[in-house]
């Protein structure tokens, strides 16, 4: 009996593996943007597509991630040098918002986030690693995907070819 449970949890395993692995396959560059409703931080509620019209880099980070915190401040940046031309939206990985928000008071960076308690979010986009980003264009269109954490010259590069400078 031990045998049969040891298999049909094994073999489950599998298949919740692949059922990940297969909605993240789904994501790739050139097709559009899931769309997903959040919480802005002042309690309003949004989705992606009500940024159409204006790029959007999506980027997926946790406060115990080591390179997500080493990123965070080229995000951060970005945030607000680039704010007329591009939204950027820190969806936050399955952690509390009075986690957030004490990291945030620890910090010295500016984040648009999104709380993705849950983990509601981070499953559309098929998340399993972090950091993430997703550069998405005016028309909801999925223009970059990058696993791990972006070097400055590369955020820059493939910013600035979304933006088209």
């Amino acid at each position: 009996m031990s045998y049969r449970k040891n298999f049909l949890c094994t073999g489950i395993m599998l298949l919740l593996s692949a059922a990940l692995s297969l909605h993240g396959a789904e994501l790739s560059v050139g097709i559009p943007a899931p769309d997903f409703t959040f919480t802005s931080a002042e309690g309003k509620r949004m989705t992606l597509s009500s940024y159409r019209g204006k790029p959007v880099a999506l980027h997926f980070w946790a406060t115990w991630c080591g390179p997500c915190i080493r990123e965070l401040p080229l995000i951060s940046a970005l945030s607000t040098a680039k704010a007329q031309d591009l939204t950027v939206l820190a969806v936050n990985c399955a952690e509390s918002p009075r986690e957030v928000a004490d990291f945030l008071k620890r910090s010295t960076l500016s984040l648009n986030v999104v709380l993705d308690e849950d983990y509601r979010i981070s499953t559309i986009y098929g998340i399993q690693a972090i950091p993430q980003t997703y550069l998405i264009d005016e028309a909801g269109i999925i223009r970059s995907i990058r696993v791990g954490a972006y070097s400055r010259a590369a955020l820059n590069r493939d910013v600035s070819a979304l933006l088209g400078k």
